[in-house]
């Protein structure tokens, strides 16, 4: 039977079972009580608006509605809908179009991120709304980098503060669209913790979403009002794309997934596969000298691998090689021999 993250448990014992680690282990509760999973496997769909008629009335709305009920079969735990994709005239927030994402996110148990033409104290920004699993307006996001055609338009920007969302499954962070370009942005949600970074957007931006990705080894999901939707692993590669025969693209991402450089590692790493199987994924970059290794199971972290086969993940790698570098340096400005 295949198993959803975060889905209800079915059955008295399997709730009563729930209830139980939820006491014994409070740790691994989220602040909307429900209980968080060690390693999260996190299902998520990502919307394309591409093709849908663009008449007027609400005909982008009912096209996206359309596309996200087709995508509830994925059985998501967050959706993502392109930058403005319903076309609509600025609204407040709850408004008209919020209301409606509302209902859907409640009827499926799945988080939305949706982007719309946002009107709040006499002003009028470029906004992503987060609505949470009960169909509550969980955050809010304004892109912080309108275009010149945009601002002349009378589009507001944003906090200058990128933000980071607390969900149930892991920190997030939003970027839309032009805001693309600001790479530093992008390091700060790594720095404050996003492992998933969702991007509304107009077009697919797939050159530097790729970067992007790779540079701060986060999961990256993109929505596109035209052409592509995807979504990128931690090293920029492509796991899922929406197309011509399919307007959604849907993946699941293990959040706790780690690149690492080959070094060190490559007998612990036949010894850990051995030892696991199917419990891990392990993804070999051949002409990289890289790797990445994710759990499957939502009770076995990456952290646990790696103290238990003593694994060094890249980034750490890179500090203790800099760190070996600069001694050698130093050792060398005294006159003494580096070994």
């Amino acid at each position: 039977m295949e198993h959803y993250p975060y889905r209800a448990f079915a059955g008295k014992a399997a709730v009563a079972l729930a209830l139980l680690a939820a006491v014994l282990s409070p740790e691994l509760r989220s602040e909307s009580g429900k209980t968080a999973s060690r390693n999260p496997l996190v299902r998520v769909v990502t919307i394309s608006q591409d093709g849908a008629s663009r008449e007027s009335g609400n005909g982008l709305l009912e096209s996206a509605m359309e596309r996200l009920n087709q995508a509830a079969s994925f059985q998501p735990d967050v959706a993502c809908l392109p930058e403005l994709f319903a076309r609509s005239p600025a609204e407040p927030v709850p408004g008209p179009t919020t209301e409606r994402l509302c209902a859907w996110a409640r009827k499926h148990s799945c988080y939305v991120i949706a982007g719309i033409k946002k009107l709040a104290d006499g002003r009028v920004y470029n906004t992503a709304v987060l609505i949470d699993r009960e169909g509550r307006l969980a955050g809010q996001f304004d892109k912080m980098h309108p275009t010149e055609g945009e601002l002349q338009e009378g589009i507001s920007p944003g906090d200058p503060d990128v933000p980071v969302f607390e969900t149930d499954f892991g920190r997030i962070g939003i970027q839309i669209c032009f805001d693309v370009n600001w790479w530093d942005n992008w390091r700060r949600l790594k720095e404050k913790g996003a492992r998933i970074v969702f991007f509304p957007a107009a077009y697919p931006a797939a050159t530097q979403l790729s970067a992007l990705a790779l540079m701060n080894q986060y999961f990256v999901v993109s929505s596109a009002d035209s052409r592509a939707s995807r979504i990128y692993d931690i090293t920029g590669r492509v796991l899922a794309s929406s197309g011509a025969y399919q307007q959604w693209a849907g993946a699941v991402l293990p959040l706790g997934r780690r690149l690492f450089e080959i070094d060190y590692h490559l007998q612990k790493m036949r010894a850990l596969q051995q030892k696991y199987g199917p419990k891990v994924d392990v993804v070999w970059y051949h002409d990289d000298d890289w790797f990445t290794l994710a759990s499957l199971d939502e009770n076995l972290t990456v952290e646990d691998l790696e103290k238990e086969f003593g694994l060094t993940p890249l980034d750490d790698y890179r500090v203790r090689a800099a760190k070996a570098v600069d001694a050698a340096r130093s050792r060398m400005q005294s006159g003494e021999t580096v070994r």
